[in-house]
């Protein structure tokens, strides 16, 4: 496809933020992690996604690489298998792993390196009826791999009696397998570490996409691919540190970000009464307030990012795109120059603009100056949301040329203001959903390709928050003083999902949870333990400087946002909301036995369970972002009928989504060739597949070949809408069957 443009104004500016976090799946009563993800997150997209920048020096780009993530790849997969591991041979000594660090990693890499023929009922269930187990993989990513997809389904039709112990192998194999990033099941790569890896020995890869053993699944090669997995995830911290933007020196093509420690929604755990602003009609516990909790979580954050990458981060994602007036000086202290949410909360700040293709300064002060001023950018929602749930149903080539094309529209008028355009959008979740382009490498490598050569003709460089402000004279960036920002008198509380806290406050759950906080927060408080610095060193194990170092950092732990996500009626866990819950309760239990055993008093308490919701409770809908990456889609098909009309190009669908186009009429698609969901060419019966969350109420309405933003022709209902709520079906795909112009 054609990568030239017509220039139409002056040069924008791209600030694209790659956000990676995987919540803490520590179980700390047994000090294993009770979900996979973070592993098969690193082999599919944490290495890769650093790595192709490799091939585009002129691109540059940012990653967030949340704490929660770091601690969980560096200590319960790299720390605790690189003694065990042979990186040449690919191979674990995993007599020596049992004695050492047997139950201390993922189940799931137990299983692996465990003979099949002595598997028990506990390792059955992890593999096979656990709420993450080996069929835990997207329906797109399972149908590339045909022999695992037939696993499936003979599990399905047979149950557990039905599979043979090859079998019982060969899952627990594919389980790995269809984890890797197609790079390494395509061709050898060389990584960052100077490893090398090459799986092209073991699969086959068809001209339709899919992959295919070329051998037998043995034991030994089970255990071949816990090694294959350890030498990604080794290379994760080292391809981000050799890629990783120096200010100074103008090296580098990748910022690097963290976030508060635990991942807390920092204005709540500062203040939850915050909520009350952006919630005013919900109830809510009592009020939660420690500003120095806070500080904690941003100043250990920043401690584990220098320890990690040998410099302090310029810049920081909040938790959710959590932000308020309140903690601008929190970030300001701790030394952090710029943070990111979305642009719905700059809407409803009080701001001297509200356009959201600029940074902003948030003061700390009203007497404050430009050297103490936070920055702030906003997520263009719109183009950020694409990526995330647009793009799954195109081709790759199409979807890196909508972008661009989008893109585009922001550029400058000349006399007008330099542009800083911010997307921002989880790094991991979206490319398992890519129907078309597996792993959205076709649509990332284009994109990079087309930036490219925009970055050639100065019409779109792509640029990160620090050097922008800072300038880059290598790119031709100039400086931008900070001073000239528009500025923000009160930024409004909220996160990037709902513009709100309501994922994690305001609901009966969610209040019970922040009730049990409090209690055992001043608990700890009254117990005369004090909070440790930070920037010290975890001191001696079990000496009592140690217990009370690990009854703050239960407290910390406590305090991330991960429990609350699921906690309440507004999300549905795919693996249920049981880990959570009994995660999060055994961090408030063992806040008081390390209080305890570092000589600190405290009460005697018995937190039960959060109640789950009963099967007749209403849910609110999920929404936003990280909402609808996490709770489960319903693949949803709509059929409009246009048999015995002329269709001039193409029909649209345009509703109350943004998968609809957000109401925009003749901008999202439908087809008449046999994709997408189509099921006949030609027939004049147009389809569009889309993944919409259960329980979503949708409104729309169908358009005809029109120019997009114009309602003309289309159907010609004034006062109503086409309305529908997504139902899980039990088999298959929910069909939606519509006549144009005809309710």
């Amino acid at each position: 496809m054609e990568d030239t443009y017509p220039k139409t104004g002056k040069t924008l500016y791209l600030n694209i933020i790659w956000h990676q976090h995987q919540p803490l799946y520590l179980d700390p009563e047994t000090d294993q992690l009770q979900g996979p993800w973070v592993r098969t997150h690193g082999t599919k997209d944490y290495y890769d996604m650093a790595a192709i920048l490799e091939k585009y020096p002129a691109i540059h780009f940012t990653v967030n690489l949340t704490s929660s993530l770091l601690s969980q790849l560096q200590t319960y997969y790299i720390e605790r298998l690189a003694p065990f591991v042979d990186v040449r041979k690919s191979r674990v000594n995993a007599k020596k792993y049992f004695a050492k660090y047997g139950g201390k990693t993922d189940p799931w890499i137990d299983l692996a390196l465990k003979p099949t023929n002595q598997f028990n009922e506990q390792d059955y269930q992890y593999l096979l009826t656990n709420v993450w187990n080996a069929f835990g993989v997207s329906d797109i990513i399972i149908s590339r791999c045909p022999e695992y997809k037939a696993l499936r389904e003979k599990y399905s039709r047979a149950g557990t009696d039905g599979l043979s112990e090859q079998e019982f192998r060969e899952i627990k194999f594919w389980f790995f397998l269809s984890s890797f990033d197609p790079d390494f099941l395509d061709a050898p790569q060389k990584l960052a570490t100077g490893v090398s890896i090459d799986l092209t020995d073991i699969v086959r890869k068809h001209e339709d996409g899919s992959y295919t053993l070329k051998g037998t699944v043995t034991e030994d090669l089970c255990n071949r691919m816990v090694a294959e997995t350890y030498k990604v995830l080794a290379a994760i911290i080292p391809i981000h540190k050799r890629l990783m933007y120096h200010p100074n020196s103008h090296k580098g093509q990748m910022e690097v970000l963290t976030t508060p420690y635990y991942h807390p929604i920092l204005p709540l755990i500062y203040d939850s009464d915050l909520a009350k602003l952006c919630q005013p009609s919900d109830a809510m516990p009592a009020r939660f307030h420690y500003p120095k909790d806070a500080e904690m979580q941003v100043a250990k954050a920043v401690t584990k990012f220098k320890k990690t990458f040998g410099a302090k981060p310029t810049g920081m994602w909040p938790a959710e795109g959590s932000v308020a007036h309140d903690i601008i000086p929190v970030f300001a202290h701790q030394g952090i120059k710029w943070i990111a949410t979305d642009q719905k909360i700059l809407e409803r700040s009080n701001a001297s603009s509200y356009a959201c293709c600029y940074p902003y300064a948030v003061y700390p002060e009203h007497d404050s100056k430009a050297k103490d001023a936070v920055v702030i950018v906003f997520r263009q929602t719109e183009l950020s949301d694409k990526i995330g749930f647009v793009y799954k149903n195109y081709r790759g080539e199409d979807a890196a040329e909508d972008f661009v094309r989008s893109v585009l529209q922001f550029v400058p008028q000349e006399g007008e203001p330099d542009r800083l355009l911010t997307v921002i959008l989880d790094g991991e979740n979206a490319w398992e959903w890519y129907r078309y382009d597996n792993d959205g490498k076709i649509f990332q490598n284009a994109l990079y390709r087309k930036l490219s050569r925009l970055y050639e003709t100065q019409q779109v460089i792509t640029t990160t928050v620090t050097e922008y402000i800072n300038g880059n004279p290598r790119r031709k960036v100039p400086t931008h003083p900070v001073e000239t920002f528009p500025k923000i008198d009160w930024l409004y509380p909220g996160s990037w999902i709902n513009a709100n806290y309501d994922t994690w406050i305001g609901d009966a759950e969610e209040n019970k949870a922040w009730e049990y906080l409090l209690t055992a927060r001043k608990d700890l408080e009254a117990s005369g333990i004090l909070q440790p610095d930070p920037r010290k060193h975890e001191p001696k194990l079990n000496s009592k400087s140690w217990y009370a170092f690990r009854a703050w950092e239960s407290m910390y732990a406590a305090e991330g946002s991960d429990w609350f996500w699921w906690y309440g009626t507004d999300q549905n866990a795919p693996a249920g909301d049981k880990p959570f819950d009994r995660a999060y309760i055994t961090h408030l239990k063992n806040i008081y036995k390390f209080a305890k055993l570092a000589g600190g008093k405290m009460p005697k308490r018995d937190f039960e369970p959060i109640t789950m919701p009963s099967p007749e409770q209403p849910k609110k809908p999920a929404q936003g972002t990280m909402a609808q990456s996490r709770i489960d889609l319903v693949p949803v098909v709509f059929h409009c009928d246009t048999r015995g009309m002329y269709v001039r190009t193409s029909m649209y669908i345009a509703g109350n989504h943004e998968e609809l186009g957000s109401w925009v009429p003749n901008k999202v698609r439908l087809f008449n060739d046999g994709t997408h969901g189509d099921f006949i060419a030609d027939d004049n019966i147009w389809t569009m597949e889309l993944q919409l969350p259960a329980g979503t109420e949708l409104e729309y309405k169908y358009t005809n070949s029109g120019a997009e933003g114009n309602w003309n022709p289309g159907e010609e209902f004034s006062t109503i809408n086409r309305r529908i709520t997504i139902e899980k079906p039990e088999t298959g795909k929910m069909i939606v069957k519509d006549i144009f112009g005809i309710i």
